[in-house]
């Protein structure tokens, strides 16, 4: 790999710190593998991350005001 094309990855964290952090990680990476491997289409992986993630903060009450 060239250096310029090392360049262009990104470098930084994924971490939010909030206590839902780790639960909607894990559903949602268990989504992606099922993805990978085949045994789920993309589509239907990404649109069921979301509503995950989106039903999971709405649970926890977020956004905090």
């Amino acid at each position: 790999m060239s250096k310029d094309a090392a360049s262009n990855f990104y470098v930084g964290i994924q971490y939010v710190t909030i206590p839902e952090f780790q639960a909607i990680g894990t559903s949602v990476g268990k989504l992606f593998s099922a993805a990978l491997t085949g045994q789920m289409p993309v589509a239907q992986a990404l649109n069921a991350a979301q509503a995950t993630t989106l039903r999971e903060m709405k649970r926890a009450g977020y956004p905090k005001k």
